[in-house]
């Protein structure tokens, strides 16, 4: 039997025997296809679910990278008490209590000192000198496991260790920006004993010693991250340094195509970006993306290559280049990032089509003072529609005024209908929506 068809077992009923097995299998949501046809040691979930009952996990360690975290790190911690065995803390020179605090979370806490050189890849990857057995959890000290979610991490990585013994491959627990934005790609836990070593002065990765990106897997295992609440970006100026980070990246490896795409994504504001530097950032970008999709699996070097794609259609919509919008909109649906590509395509054929509305309500306005008797009826009717395409394409300083004149010539029924409509509609939304 292979990975996959367990996993698929998962979810029928009966498939696999109510079990210990079956409730941690049920926290992998997602495996890589290059994983995904691992064969297993038996062919009968019932074996599998017996000798998985007398298995005994491989330890955990928590590596937390640190610097000034005294307000944060004992939270991280005293989170992990049910997933982790042992924690590292690589702190960069703390200053403040970051140390007697970790203590306090967790008494058997080790504190590796290393001096910051500008390379978060170099910090996470001290833990394997410092670890040489078990699994590596990679945790940023703003991150908080889901207290709902406690014990998950080590029932799932368990599994995995009992299931693929002999595979190599990093595990992606859920990240969830407070308010933001929700990560699944995480790649923050990986064995200690494995070939992956995390590459990248900043966003940082691991790969093999070839550059390629491990297989993955996903699991339904969540962390809140409050790291990038507005306030604390700026209080910790780490926009600054990230953009730092990737322009020296960029230097060390000029050719790396990465590094443009993540200098241009922190380092431009997009609310109060002149012109000018949205298409002098849109020139570069596109110039190292390039509109090829790179051969193989994403690795080191083409990892972001499609994320780029994706950012110059937010820099052509500002921009209003609807032909790179429309390019780079297809070469996201040729990459299978179909909603996006979906997404793009839909907002550049209604700006289309909303702009062609809105001329029509310019045209009906236009021909105002052409009215008299025997056509009055028709102006009736064209004030109403003028009504109605005013209400579909945004123009709202339009709608009344069209609607009142289509009154006053005896039409303007099936605008009522649709103020109607609307009003139902208005009325079905949560308090304070409208």
């Amino acid at each position: 039997m292979k990975f996959s068809h367990l996993l698929d077992l998962v979810h029928v009923p009966g498939g696999i025997p109510a079990s210990r097995l079956a409730s941690d299998l049920a926290l992998v949501t997602s495996v890589s296809l290059d994983l995904a046809d691992t064969p297993l040691s038996s062919a009968d979930p019932a074996d599998l679910a017996a000798g998985y009952a007398s298995y005994r996990p491989r330890p955990v360690t928590a590596v937390v990278l640190t610097y000034n975290e005294e307000e944060r790190i004992a939270g991280c911690l005293s989170a992990l008490a049910d997933d982790v065995d042992h924690c590292l803390l690589v702190d960069s020179g703390s200053v403040d209590g970051t140390a007697e605090q970790a203590l306090r979370a967790r008494g058997d806490a080790r504190i590796l000192s290393a001096p910051w050189a500008d390379d978060f890849s170099r910090q996470r990857n001290l833990a394997f000198g410092e670890v040489t057995d078990g699994w590596l959890c990679h945790v940023d000290a703003d991150e908080v496991l889901a207290m709902s979610h406690a014990g998950r991490l080590r029932r799932a990585l368990s599994v995995l260790d009992y299931l693929l013994p002999d595979s190599n491959f990093v595990v992606s627990p859920v990240i969830a920006d407070v308010g933001g934005p929700v990560y699944t790609n995480t790649q923050r836990v990986l064995r200690a004993d494995g070939p992956f070593r995390f590459r990248g002065r900043v966003h940082e990765h691991p790969y093999d010693p070839d550059g390629r990106a491990p297989a993955r897997v996903q699991v339904d295992v969540r962390f809140d991250h409050s790291g990038y609440l507005p306030e604390v970006v700026d209080q910790r100026g780490k926009r600054e340094r990230y953009v730092r980070l990737d322009r020296l990246a960029r230097t060390e490896e000029p050719d790396n195509p990465k590094w443009v795409y993540y200098e241009v994504r922190d380092g431009l504001d997009h609310r109060s970006a002149s012109e000018e530097e949205l298409r002098a950032a849109f020139v570069l970008l596109a110039a190292h993306a390039g509109e090829t999709l790179p051969a193989g699996p994403p690795g080191y070097r083409s990892e972001r290559i499609v994320d780029s794609w994706s950012l110059l259609c937010e820099l052509a919509l500002g921009l209003g280049e609807s032909d790179a919008l429309r390019t780079y909109a297809a070469l996201l649906g040729e990459a299978g990032r179909t909603v996006e590509a979906t997404y793009y395509r839909t907002l550049l054929e209604s700006s289309r089509l909303l702009g062609r509305l809105s001329a029509l309500v310019d045209e009906i306005g236009s021909v105002q003072g052409a009215e008299e008797p025997a056509n009055r009826h028709l102006m009736a009717r064209l004030f109403e529609l003028q009504s109605t395409l005013a209400l579909a394409s945004g123009r709202y300083e339009t709608v009344l005024p069209a609607y009142q004149k289509s009154v006053e010539r005896g039409a303007g029924h099936n605008v009522t209908e649709d103020f109607g409509m609307l009003a139902r509609v208005l009325a079905q939304l949560p308090d304070g929506a409208a």
